[in-house]
């Protein structure tokens, strides 16, 4: 059985997860409220990242943005990357079998381009989508062209005092 392929992600109303220029300002708006919406835990049960070029160019701005997690870096365009992490430039599926036979257990699948990409190979097994309460207008999109209707089945919702609504999705194809 291959490891578990979670989403967790920020979203506003109407859809979009970054401004256009990538920034993700507007994500303050819901913090300060001493509360983590579970992303400690939801960390902790991960083990390996995959992530985009363009979450890659915004985790590296921390000095150690995922301590102890194995983070492979999809893209074409770049020719390395930080130390410490992987770059892939391959098939999909073949990195899920690759990271299954080295050990990887649970992964995060982080950045709208990638999550669309194994959303469309209906590898994703999990969705954790925070809404948070503001239009954008205009910004970076959730979820690209996947190309296929994917059944979800909602395990959870929650609201919090900040505004924010956590919505937890399974994939109903398993």
């Amino acid at each position: 059985m291959r490891p578990i392929v979670s989403v967790y992600i920020a979203a506003s109303v109407d859809g979009y997860i970054a401004r256009k220029d990538h920034s993700l300002d507007w994500l303050d708006r819901v913090g300060g409220f001493g509360d983590d919406y579970g992303f400690k835990d939801f960390l902790s049960s991960v083990d390996t990242l995959i992530i985009g070029r363009n979450t890659y160019a915004v985790a590296t701005t921390v000095p150690d943005p995922y301590p102890g997690k194995r983070v492979v870096v999809l893209s074409r365009q770049l020719d390395s990357v930080r130390e410490g992490m992987e770059l892939y430039r391959g098939d999909l599926k073949e990195l899920l079998s690759k990271l299954h036979k080295e050990g990887a257990k649970h992964i995060w699948v982080d950045g709208g381009s990638t999550i669309s990409q194994f959303l469309a190979l209906h590898a994703v097994d999990r969705m954790t989508i925070s809404l948070i309460p503001l239009i954008l207008g205009d910004g970076l999109p959730l979820f690209n062209v996947v190309g296929k209707e994917i059944p979800c089945r909602l395990v959870s919702s929650q609201s919090y005092p900040s505004g924010l609504v956590q919505l937890r999705y399974e994939t109903a194809e398993k």
